[in-house]
């Protein structure tokens, strides 16, 4: 727990730099808005936690997000008129049922792929995602579904309110995802088997753990996540088109990575994912709000802001900072087991 305790310090860090220098920052409005985000990335970035515990990789996820909400809207939002791409006006719960069978249905055949046919993880989902990117543009036709005013837009702007507080329902999908993640990955042979298949691959089949299927299986576990994350983008945004979900499937794998899981596998926890999950959402909107003010000798104020267009500079190097940080500990942890076993007496020694 060593990693998920050093980036949930560097969390705490972040969120008082950003509040000292603007309030709005712990305001209701905000707080609320920077959960929900947090919380969206949250559930489909613990299904490719999934993935790359096992050494695996998903880069369709994106893809399959703009999907699931493109696939919601064309089936369930209200019908607008002739020559405008609309939907069809069936209830909201046809177009989430087909929404999801299509989206499990993916990471069934992806992961069917990978596995049986021994095709590389990145090679089926780089296909996958551009694939299921040229559907919903087709569906879409190249332009927007809206869902109007329709009551399926409260599931992403809505929550449970509490009287002294209001959880969006976002939030407790993640939370109801967490916990069965946690207990799966972290009380039950299905996730013994994942961490055996991403230490030592070769090792965990020749103890009998069925790989293939525990490796497919996570391909379907993450698809299924990402077709959820997909059912409450699509209530937030409120209209779908083929570009929700771009560049998505990066931050869950940096999100990943930060919250402790190895692209080599066998590392990683939920509560890792959800920090990591938090540290990028937080620096997103710490982009937008951080400032510095100051007044001038004449007494005039002035306010330095972050420039917006270094968000995926920023960014883009804290992937390469994880990364670094993962091979790193790694080398380090290797060259003290070396170490560690040239120090060791041989047995002919202890006898002696």
């Amino acid at each position: 727990m060593r990693k998920e305790f050093g980036m949930f310090c560097a969390l705490l860090a972040m969120c008082v730099v950003i509040a000292i220098s603007n309030h709005d920052f712990i305001g209701q409005a905000n707080l609320l808005n920077t959960t929900r985000q947090i919380a969206m990335l949250g559930i489909f970035a613990i299904g490719v936690g999934f993935v790359i515990i096992t050494g695996g990789i998903d880069l369709s996820i994106g893809s399959i997000i703009g999907l699931t909400g493109v696939i919601i809207a064309r089936i369930s939002a209200p019908q607008v008129g002739e020559g405008v791409t609309s939907g069809a006006g069936y209830p909201i719960w046809v177009g989430i049922s087909v929404a999801m069978a299509v989206a499990l249905s993916i990471g069934l055949a992806q992961g069917l792929l990978i596995t049986r046919l021994n095709l590389q993880p990145f090679i089926v989902t780089l296909g996958g995602m551009l694939t299921i990117k040229g559907v919903s543009q087709t569906i879409t036709q190249g332009g927007n579904i809206s869902f109007l005013n329709s009551p399926f837009r409260a599931l992403g702007d809505e929550g449970l309110n509490l009287g002294f507080a209001e959880i969006p329902w976002p939030v407790l999908m993640f939370l109801g995802v967490a916990l069965v993640a946690t207990y799966v990955l972290h009380f039950s042979v299905f996730g013994r088997h994942l961490y055996a298949i991403g230490g030592n691959r070769d090792a965990a089949l020749y103890s009998g753990v069925p790989v293939k299927r525990v490796e497919a299986t996570t391909y379907v576990i993450s698809a299924g996540l990402a077709g959820i994350a997909g059912i409450a983008y699509a209530a937030y945004i409120g209209q779908m088109a083929h570009t929700v979900g771009e560049s998505y499937e990066l931050y869950a794998i940096t999100a990943a990575v930060l919250g402790g899981c190895s692209l080599r596998g066998g590392e990683g926890t939920v509560l890792g994912v959800f920090i990591g999950a938090a540290i990028i959402r937080v620096m997103e909107n710490g982009i937008n709000m951080f400032k510095i003010g100051w007044h001038d000798a004449a007494g005039h104020a002035h306010v330095w802001r972050l420039d917006e267009n270094w968000k995926n500079v920023i960014i883009g190097l804290v992937i390469l900072a994880a990364v670094i940080l993962d091979q790193v500990s790694h080398l380090l942890r290797n060259r003290k087991r070396t170490k560690g076993a040239v120090s060791a007496p041989t047995p002919v020694a202890a006898a002696k």
